[in-house]
């Protein structure tokens, strides 16, 4: 179920307002001492020491956060997303720069952190209130409805350590939304439990921003990313590489940071436009040899020639594109959208019939989705000598559910004469003569988000994809009724 359904990620209109959170320069420098005794001998003797190599975590990072802005930051583990959120949270001072916040702060950087675990969840919510600025009042005031939101039952009068992890987050949750902040932090939990307590969070969120809370949000989910945010900062071994609109954000982190699986990041950013949902049966996708996708998105190009690769080593996979239809580079789709995949091969032996398969994976490792060159009307032509390149171009189309999906291909060869009886052959006869040439794993990733436009609605399906199904609704007359 979308539970973001009913939520405008654009801030309210404001004018001539000050920033929550001004945030200029900032830098985090930690000291790589070799041992104590060192650091012993800094203490003694400053500056006649030769000072010890550092680890910077930030680098002239700046930002601001207006009442109402949602932003995300995301970027690769590493990237310094939590060192930048303990900054804003003043848990740590900056090496350098300034760090100017008005109004009341509060955080979600860690389970567990300003909890107690000996003491009950009630003496904890107090204890957490103070520590954000509540008086003894406003907690009194405010208890019930801490206590109702976090759905903890009769356990908010129990020690914490007898809870679960997700009642922890609840509570905790609970506690900072309900202390009403200028500023929200959150580390990774935007929103526990199930779908209808997340329904809640949003939705509680969605009021508070409404009101003019700022929300800042270190998330590896880039739905969330996308949607909620209506803003978003990728960080790069502690520098702000890039900021935009939240979907922008996906968009650069997939392409420039996570989408290069030889770790190498592409300096060319690509447009981000907002696409209509095609339609229609699907066509077999075009090879243009006018127009070349590898020459249109240069700097989208995900080069696979480095990456771990198991098959023959007469065969492999040299580079891939991620886009639509239109042939424009993305990784941010829209349920019912079409993906686009163009990759290419280098086979270096003589190949009868080969096949090209693509599997969609999702966060959990499940299959969602696999078809090969045996499925489609497509008979491809044979390989005869070595140095061939081969191309294909694979169409799918997003009917899935919203989250973050991984890519795979390989490349197979089939002798000719089965291929030309494929259609009277069953699957099991098929299979021992097809000979795999080259696989590829992790090949590129993207983002699913929900739909915005089109019919029909964003509660188009649940679970893992879009089955094809039919439902009839009528009235039972009084007559018949037992």
């Amino acid at each position: 179920m979308n539970v973001l359904a009913n939520f405008d990620p654009a801030p309210p209109k404001v004018s001539g307002i000050s920033p929550i959170v001004d945030v200029r320069s900032i830098g985090k420098r930690y000291h790589l001492h070799s041992g104590p005794g060192h650091l012993l001998a800094r203490a003694l003797f400053g500056s006649m020491l030769k000072e010890p190599p550092a680890y910077v975590a930030l680098d002239d990072v700046s930002l601001n956060l207006l009442p109402g802005d949602a932003l995300a930051v995301i970027g690769r583990n590493g990237a310094g997303k939590s060192t930048l959120l303990q900054v804003l949270a003043g848990v740590l001072k900056p090496t350098s720069g300034s760090v100017q916040t008005s109004g009341r702060v509060a955080g979600l950087l860690e389970l567990g952190s300003g909890f107690n675990p000996e003491f009950s969840g009630r003496e904890n919510v107090f204890i957490n209130g103070a520590i954000l600025g509540l008086t003894g009042r406003e907690m009194r005031d405010r208890i019930d409805d801490i206590i109702t939101f976090a759905e903890i039952g009769e356990y908010i009068d129990r020690p914490v350590k007898t809870y679960s992890s997700g009642m922890f987050l609840r509570l905790a949750f609970s506690v900072a939304i309900h202390a009403e902040p200028d500023l929200l932090l959150v580390d990774e939990a935007l929103a526990v439990g199930d779908v209808f307590f997340q329904q809640k969070c949003y939705a509680r969120l969605n009021e508070l921003r409404k009101a003019g809370m700022a929300v800042l949000l270190v998330t590896h989910s880039m739905a969330d990313a996308a949607e909620f945010c209506n803003r978003g900062m990728v960080l790069s071994q502690g520098r702000k590489v890039f900021e935009g609109r939240g979907k922008e954000a996906v968009e650069y982190y997939f392409h420039h940071e996570f989408g290069t699986p030889t770790g190498r990041r592409r300096e060319e950013p690509d447009d981000v436009r907002e696409r209509n949902l095609p339609g229609g049966p699907a066509p077999a996708p075009q090879l243009n040899e006018e127009w070349d996708p590898f020459q249109a998105n240069p700097g989208a190009i995900l080069d696979l020639s480095a990456v771990e690769q198991f098959g023959l080593p007469t065969a492999k996979a040299l580079r891939t594109v991620i886009a639509d239809r239109e042939g424009k580079a993305r990784r941010v789709f829209q349920q019912g959208e079409w993906l686009r995949i163009y990759i290419e091969f280098l086979v270096d032996q003589p190949v009868q019939a080969p096949l090209v398969g693509v599997q969609l994976m999702n966060a959990k490792g499940v299959l969602v989705h696999g078809r090969n060159s045996l499925q489609f009307d497509t008979p491809p032509e044979a390989i005869d000598k070595a140095g061939t390149r081969l191309r294909c171009v694979h169409d799918i189309k997003l009917d899935i559910d919203v989250g973050e999906y991984t890519l795979e291909s390989g490349l197979a060869e089939l002798p000719k004469a089965m291929f030309d009886r494929r259609e009277v052959c069953a699957p099991s006869e098929i299979a021992p003569h097809i000979q795999l040439l080259c696989h590829i794993s992790g090949m590129a990733a993207i983002s699913v988000v929900y739909r915005h436009e089109g019919k029909p609605c964003v509660f188009s399906h649940y679970g893992v994809a879009d089955l094809p199904s039919a439902q009839q609704l009528s009235l039972v007359p009084l007559a018949t009724r037992r």
